[in-house]
């Protein structure tokens, strides 16, 4: 096992002996250029949470997954001892059907029409110490700042409503495993209700209750193909909202992102994901909307880019997510621009 360096990631200049020992068995008869650009992006992957946005179904059709943001490369990578960084700025637009009753911080209103858009900073801590067979720890933290804009109809009135605030912040303590071209991680997002929320508002930011999301991971990496295969899966627990006594239910999602690189600086591939809410919601608003239980799909196009110098370069991933096969929630089109370094 590869351990804490698992992935090859560079720390500052000069090579890891993981990132030797894994070079050493993908690419034999290749120099080191390659493995030097290995995505930073892939390691600070967990640590890349969105804040909740008008995304799920479940109170507000909302909720602290969204979709497409897990489908990034080398999910399953977690890099040497140091300290992270990542910027994503997301963007969503989507709308749910007029005839639809949709619970909304304590109200039902017809149909729901939304934009969202904001950067999301995420710090990411990858100790020195080594834990018991080899494994790896890393704990992100992310801040949400979001722009909201929302629009409903409340009886004959269409209502209107937009803001900018804090989003809900989360951590994620993760552990990792590797065994040659095989990267595995088990991990816990924990989202805190500490955005933005008013009771009766269309443009809440926040969810006000918090969301403990037991997550696991998987990575094929294969540097001498150039094929780099991720899948990450999830389940979120959700708490009452205090406020409206309204229970979102569990909800179960998978990302997978499958990338071709065509050299050290350029690739390109597909995003696919799935949500799929395996428990009714409960309370007054959803006992009269039956459950209100939802599902999505999503695919759409990622690209991948190394810029700076291969001793401390800046990761940039850009992907798309188109929805279709939706219930109970948004349908629209969500697009992720991520960059990554280190401190």
């Amino acid at each position: 096992m590869c351990g804490k360096n698992g992935g090859g990631f560079r720390t500052g200049s000069g090579q890891s002996p993981c990132e030797r020992s894994l070079r050493n068995r993908a690419e034999p008869d290749k120099g080191d250029s390659w493995m030097s650009t290995t995505r930073i992006v892939a390691g600070l992957t967990a640590a890349m949470l969105l804040s909740p946005h008008q995304a799920d179904a479940t109170e507000a059709v909302a909720g602290h997954y969204v979709t497409g943001a897990f489908a990034l490369p080398k999910a399953a990578v977690i890099p040497p001892p140091g300290l992270y960084w990542n910027l994503t700025t997301s963007y969503y637009n989507g709308s749910i059907s007029g005839d639809v009753e949709v619970p909304v911080a304590g109200e039902v209103r017809l149909g729901l029409d939304a934009t969202f858009g904001g950067p999301n900073y995420t710090a990411l801590w990858v100790p020195q110490t080594e834990m018991a067979g080899g494994a790896s720890f890393q704990l992100g933290l992310t801040l949400p700042v979001l722009y909201l804009s929302a629009e409903a109809s409340a009886g004959r009135r269409t209502v209107e409503q937009s803001q900018t605030d804090f989003g809900d912040i989360s951590i994620s303590p993760k552990i990792g495993w590797n065994s040659g071209h095989h990267f595995f991680t088990a991990g816990l997002n924990i989202f805190a209700p500490t955005g933005a929320w008013e009771e009766g508002a269309l443009d809440n930011i926040g969810m006000n209750y918090w969301t403990f999301s037991p997550t696991v991971a998987y990575t094929y990496f294969d540097p001498a193909r150039g094929l780099d295969f991720s899948i990450n899966a999830g389940l979120d627990f959700n708490t009452e909202n205090p406020d409206t006594d309204y229970h979102s239910g569990t909800l179960f999602h998978m990302d997978a992102v499958l990338i071709k690189q065509f050299n050290e600086r350029f690739g390109a591939g597909l995003v696919g994901s799935m949500l799929y809410q395996i428990e009714d919601d409960e309370g007054g608003l959803a006992d009269r909307l039956d459950g209100f239980r939802g599902r999505s799909y999503a695919l759409g196009p990622i690209i991948t880019y190394e810029a700076g110098p291969k001793e401390n370069p800046i990761s940039i991933a850009l992907s798309w997510a188109s929805e279709f096969e939706v219930k109970n929630r948004f349908e629209g089109d969500a697009v992720y621009l991520s960059i990554s370094g280190t401190f």
